[in-house]
């Protein structure tokens, strides 16, 4: 790890509204070094895409951010695979049938353990760095929020976890995900296309009120949604464009 990210460091504090806002003001203060983390016990205000937010019981799971300046010569999406990729490489160590539903929350089974928040910082056409938040269910035994489909590792398999420990072996499974965007896209891509959530599986979707059919076939350099559907049409999806049934 350390030749990945040799000179970052984690920053912990006891309470912020969001550990991507924190980081985002840390970074526009400090020259950061790459690999940085802010990690918080309690997150007030944690986030999600768009207006989504994050219900996270204090002191129960990992909430943190982490800056990463971009690599050149690489498309956008593929952070988002890498960072994915290795959330899941985590909890697949303690339960099976682990996948990362598109774009990039991570489930177990038909349930959401994780949530993903990339946010991308631009000095006029030049993207600067990249700030990524990470809400990942441990401890929690309970959850209260509207939220579809939450579930812990705790919930799962009835264990508490050392959440330091939990975030040491997450900033390692990171930084190998961060080297395959260096040495190794072409295996990143085709990993993140094997634990795509029903990737290959015929299934119900729906787009603009309306109900279809189609079996997912990939993801472009953009990170839409390509997918076939039962009647052979070709379509391509941004996010919140399409949502599963």
């Amino acid at each position: 790890m350390n030749d990945v990210f040799p000179k970052s460091q984690i920053i912990r504090v006891r309470q912020t509204n969001s550990t991507n806002s924190h980081l985002l003001q840390l970074s526009n203060v400090e020259n950061l070094a790459t690999g940085t983390i802010v990690v918080t016990d309690h997150q007030t205000q944690g986030r999600g895409h768009g207006d989504n937010s994050w219900e996270s019981e204090p002191g129960a799971n990992l909430t943190f951010s982490i800056i990463l300046y971009p690599l050149v010569s690489v498309n956008a999406f593929v952070l988002s695979k890498a960072i994915s990729l290795a959330v899941y490489d985590f909890v697949s160590q303690f339960v099976p049938d682990v996948s990362v539903k598109w774009p990039n929350d991570v489930y177990a089974g038909e349930r959401k353990i994780a949530g993903i928040l990339i946010e991308n910082f631009f000095e006029g056409p030049s993207l600067t760095k990249n700030i990524v938040g990470i809400g990942l269910n441990i401890n929690q035994e309970q959850f209260f929020s509207d939220a579809p489909n939450p579930v812990s590792l705790r919930q799962l398999t009835g264990k508490t976890y050392p959440l330091e420990n939990c975030l040491k072996t997450l900033q390692t499974n990171i930084a190998a995900r961060y080297r395959m965007i260096i040495e190794n896209t072409d295996k990143l891509n085709t990993e993140y296309l094997h634990h795509l959530y029903r990737f290959g599986q015929l299934s119900r979707f729906i787009s603009c009120g309306f109900f279809f059919d189609a079996v997912i076939t990939g993801v472009n350099d953009h990170g839409m949604l390509e997918m076939s559907t039962n009647n052979g049409e070709r379509k391509t999806f941004g996010f919140k464009e399409v949502a599963f049934c």
